[in-house]
């Protein structure tokens, strides 16, 4: 998100409304895609503290066998 334009001075005072209505679109963009990142990491957060509640995570690791 680092990439983002500034609004400078010059594009404040000289920018068409349908170049900012572009601008506010693509950054809706980015923000619902960083949105969805999110609910991804809340999701499995939550599937994570169950597994721990159960007692499931971490998952039991298999001797080697000789």
């Amino acid at each position: 998100m680092s990439d983002h334009p500034k609004i400078t001075a010059v594009y404040a005072e000289h920018a068409s409304p349908d170049s900012i209505r572009i601008e506010i679109k693509k950054a809706r963009v980015v923000r619902d895609r960083w949105q969805r990142h999110v609910d991804g990491l809340a999701r499995l957060l939550d599937t994570r503290l169950g597994q721990i509640d159960a007692g499931t995570w971490p998952g039991a690791t298999e001797e080697p066998t000789p």
